[in-house]
């Protein structure tokens, strides 16, 4: 309940943030085998010092059985600094994932459910949303909202970079004029191509 209630307030109070701020939106389509799949809606809003990184994604297809997904993310940097992000995520209906990380002085809660721990890899700078409106020209590593952990990032050639995660999958990222204008997904049951439209 705790962390039900903390959600709705930091998720009101972005809200009016994001309604007052700088606000950049991107359009991005999820293709697999060369057919769109799914759509994400991205913004980017800036308001004084605080920057928050909002996306929602859905993708359906078919693999072995129907497969449908639905994802939220959101962020908020105070002076370029992750406060809060939170990670929501359905599979054909059923909850999958449901977590959130949230700073306390120089540390970070994180919330799984009803159980809470602490992380103290304070502060973070970049995480996986980060990805889409800055290109990680000198940073090292991201932080995984769902693994909640720090990933290692690849410079493969400009504007072109890799992460890996622990179980072996990998992405690619490509930027265009300092967005990411294409995301490679490589998992080791599929592959899927993520292209900026807009």
């Amino acid at each position: 309940m705790k962390a039900q209630t903390l959600s709705l307030l930091v998720g009101l109070f972005s809200l009016k943030t994001i309604a007052n701020a700088q606000q950049k939106k991107l359009e991005y389509t999820i293709k697999r085998n060369g057919e769109v799949v799914g759509n994400i809606h991205f913004t980017h809003g800036i308001a004084g010092s605080r920057t928050v990184l909002t996306m929602a994604s859905e993708v359906n297809t078919r693999f072995v059985f129907n497969f449908k997904a639905k994802t939220k993310e959101e962020t908020i940097f105070d002076k370029g600094i992750m406060t809060w992000s939170s990670i929501f995520r359905k599979l054909n209906g059923n909850v999958k994932v449901d977590k959130k990380t949230r700073a306390n002085g120089n540390i970070y809660t994180v919330y799984k459910g009803s159980k809470t721990e602490t992380l103290a890899n304070y502060p973070i700078r970049y995480n996986m949303l980060s990805f889409y409106v800055i290109e990680p020209v000198n940073t090292t590593q991201v932080y995984s909202d769902n693994l909640q952990q720090q990933i290692d990032i690849q410079k493969i050639a400009d504007h072109h970079y890799k992460i890996k995660f622990p179980d072996g999958n990998y992405n690619e990222y490509f930027y265009t004029n300092g967005v990411c204008s294409k995301i490679e997904i490589h998992h080791r049951l599929y592959s899927a191509l993520i292209e900026l439209t807009s």
